[in-house]
């Protein structure tokens, strides 16, 4: 379920406007958290700690009211919730979409992403179905091998997208803090560096908390 914003009233219409014709109105931001409580407490309580830093980041983008704007038909709509559309990895180097919707409950959202998990390891091919292309996601993926300083992500130009892109890199311990590098990716019509930097403060704080 959506609802229309108002774009005469919004105080970014003139932002939406110059930045909605672009080829490529997406900007990106790579930078890292702190995850060393979370990392613990995941490790405490035997949960993955994959579906735990991914439940605090759907937590954080469903808190900020920017990153739940899609463009549909020149126009902007707000998505009632956001879930998550992750790339899941599969043992022979191949990987999957999959779709998990979020839940406040974490328990019920971990059951939710193993089942989603599970398809995926006993499927093959890319899972591009209905539940992949929904806008009401946002498109997650790693990079867990190695330290993440900086992204692309190839994308399709003729498609109109405003779907946000956050993708994550294999954490390491810097001065006995463990840090989780994050790339974010975002349409500038709908949101500035400013939204990104706030989705990143409360992000972090979930991961404290």
């Amino acid at each position: 379920m959506m609802k229309k914003l108002d774009l005469e009233n919004w105080n970014r219409k003139e932002h939406f406007e110059f930045f909605c014709p672009f080829d490529e109105p997406f900007f990106g931001v790579v930078s890292e958290v702190d995850c060393t409580k979370a990392y613990e407490y995941a490790k405490k309580n035997n949960i993955s700690f994959f579906a735990y830093y991914l439940h605090k980041t759907l937590e954080a983008a469903n808190s900020l009211e920017e990153f739940k704007y899609r463009i549909i038909d020149n126009e902007v709509f707000i998505c009632k919730e956001i879930h998550a559309a992750a790339t899941i990895a599969r043992e022979d180097g191949t990987f999957a979409f999959s779709f998990t919707e979020f839940n406040p409950d974490f328990t019920i959202f971990h059951d939710s992403l193993r089942s989603e998990i599970d398809s995926v390891q006993n499927s093959t091919g890319l899972r591009f179905n209905e539940d992949a292309k929904r806008i009401d996601g946002i498109h997650i993926s790693s990079f867990p091998w190695h330290k993440l300083t900086g992204l692309t992500h190839s994308r399709d130009l003729k498609r109109k997208d405003s779907v946000p892109k956050i993708t994550f890199g294999r954490s390491y311990v810097q001065d006995s803090a463990m840090k989780l590098p994050v790339a974010i990716n975002v349409h500038h019509a709908l949101m500035d560096g400013f939204h990104v930097a706030q989705f990143l403060e409360r992000f972090q704080e979930l991961l404290d908390n």
